[in-house]
């Protein structure tokens, strides 16, 4: 077995690219996507389908959900191994992140096309021989592993495995890893997840080992490309191609979440949404902390084109700065489909729309009448400069005031 494990060591350290078909399987959970892997760190992959019924939850009770499982399959990804590119070629629109953000099934665990723990195999697992077996109609050998120890210092910090014990099966041809099984770890925010018997299994089939990495994603002609960004809250007036004032959060008792907000812009068609969230001060301790998650645009992401649709379908009317919105309280979602846990922590969400600008306002702990407030004042003083009349407009351009 010794032999054997070093030459699948070697074989992943030698490997400079792959393509293949991944079905990642968790309890409900079942992810079917084409991969391809080239190094350094440069990674594609197309979804042939995502069910997850944790997503499906948390959009139902929160909508906070990116996207949702029929618009994720509909997206192509690709990680350059700085940023990534969510290309849908169903609205002709690009949005590039700024990090490794490509919908991994499961939570803090990076599964897509990831085999680099093989390069580290004998060091960091004790192996066991589990003799051979076919797959897909070829030969594969398995082997037991099971990390030496639970964390493993790397530079300035330290490393948790997130598996205590895992089975691999590699063709005994190619040295691929065709199987991974594995139990997740206690600790580890996926037992929470499947509970105590929960395993995921990861397959690869259509495997097709590919040395030269295909060229660096390029837009089609005609893709809106947006970017994506993270700024100071303070920084967002200058950056929007709309007035905005935050003004009515500062002059209060909320303070933004790490002053952050996220920002992201289409510069060549002046195009923008953005979000932030703000914490509302707490001075007793039977006062729960409130939370108000703002969103606005010019352009209605994936996002916010849901939430204006469950807002009209299933909101209440009522008027913000002599303008038509909705209300929407999420609680009874709850008790219907969140039995048992605390229903005022359901979002209540306000939305509208004003001089083509796209608002949302939601909150936790925060009630309609203190989110009808803010939502005012934040339409009222974000409101356009008035035009000039008429005859002052006339005037200036023939380059004369008087």
């Amino acid at each position: 077995m010794p032999v054997f494990a070093r030459a699948v060591v070697e074989a992943c350290r030698n490997l400079s690219g792959f393509e293949a078909t991944e079905t990642v399987e968790a309890g409900p959970i079942r992810v079917v996507a084409r991969v391809g892997c080239h190094r350094p760190e440069r990674l594609t992959v197309e979804y042939r389908t995502y069910v997850n019924p944790f997503l499906e939850l948390e959009e139902r009770l929160t909508g906070d959900a990116d996207h949702t499982a029929d618009e994720i399959v509909g997206l192509s990804l690709y990680f350059d191994g700085a940023q990534t590119w969510l290309y849908d070629a169903s609205t002709g629109v690009c949005i590039v992140k700024a990090s490794r953000s490509l919908f991994e099934p499961l939570p803090e665990m990076p599964l897509l096309g990831e085999i680099g723990y093989l390069r580290d195999l004998l060091h960091d697992f004790l192996l066991r021989d589990l003799g051979m077996e076919t797959i897909d109609g070829r030969d594969a050998r398995a082997l037991s592993l099971k990390p030496k120890r639970a964390h493993r210092a790397r530079a300035f910090k330290r490393v948790a495995f997130l598996t205590s014990r895992a089975s691999v099966a590699f063709d005994v041809e190619t040295l691929f890893p065709v199987r991974l099984s594995f139990s997740p770890a206690p600790s580890s925010q996926t037992h929470q997840l499947l509970g105590p018997d929960g395993r995921v299994t990861i397959r690869y089939s259509g495997i097709r080992i590919t040395p030269d990495a295909p060229p660096p994603f390029s837009p089609p002609e005609g893709t809106r490309v947006f970017h994506e960004a993270w700024l100071g809250v303070d920084e967002l007036s200058t950056r929007l191609p709309f007035p905005l004032s935050l003004d009515p959060f500062r002059e209060t008792e909320y303070a933004s979440i790490d002053a952050g907000a996220l920002l992201t812009e289409d510069t060549e068609h002046r195009r923008a949404y953005c979000a932030a969230t703000f914490v509302r001060r707490t001075e007793g301790e039977d006062e729960r902390t409130g939370f108000v998650t703002f969103r606005v645009g010019n352009y209605l992401s994936r996002n916010m084109a849901r939430r204006r649709v469950t807002a009209a379908e299933s909101g209440e009317e009522l008027t913000i700065a002599d303008r038509p919105a909705r209300f929407f309280d999420r609680r009874k979602l709850w008790e219907d489909h969140a039995a048992g846990i605390e229903p005022s922590q359901a979002p209540r969400e306000l939305v509208w729309e004003r001089d083509g600008v796209f608002w949302f306002l939601t909150g936790v702990n925060v009630e309609r009448p203190e989110l009808v407030r803010l939502a005012s004042e934040l339409t009222e003083r974000s409101a356009p400069p008035p035009e000039p009349p008429a005859d002052e407009r006339s005037a200036t351009v023939g380059g004369s005031t008087s």
